[in-house]
């Protein structure tokens, strides 16, 4: 029993990470010309919302970023194998999400709606891409179209 509440405490864990790092670091720090983060906005979204949704390029900082991100968490697994399986399950499951989502925009908006709006409605509100749980916790998710 407890290895499977730290699993699922790793996905509410990963699902907490997406939301920080995407609200404060790509919109956040992204917004500053000269950040490390600005790839985000002037890359991404831009793409996304002049070809309706579609981004159908992988990011190179995905790539190199979540293994990264992986890495820092690591010691995690010492504590709680569980807890850190679900931290790499949640972000195996945004990277592939993420990707597959920005190629079909027709599912994005019917079962990913959140992350659609986050894109084509109003880019300061609905920040997760899997799940938008701390979304509906902080009260950022955007109403569904």
């Amino acid at each position: 029993m407890h290895e499977a509440l730290m699993f699922v405490v790793g996905i509410l864990y990963g699902n907490l990470i997406e939301f920080v790092v995407h609200k404060y670091l790509f919109h956040g720090l992204g917004k500053k010309k000269n950040s490390i983060f600005a790839f985000h906005i002037r890359n991404h979204h831009m793409r996304a919302r002049k070809n309706n949704f579609i981004d159908s390029r992988f990011s190179i900082n995905e790539l190199v970023g979540m293994p990264v991100l992986l890495a820092t968490h690591y010691p995690i697994w010492l504590y709680s194998p569980s807890c850190y399986i679900g931290i790499c399950l949640y972000a195996i499951l945004f990277v592939v999400v993420h990707n597959f989502i920005h190629h079909y925009p027709k599912i994005a908006k019917k079962y990913f709606w959140w992350h659609w709006n986050h894109h084509m409605r109003n880019q300061n509100k609905s920040w997760a891409v899997v799940i938008p749980i701390f979304d509906v916790f902080f009260r950022t998710l955007e109403k569904k179209p």
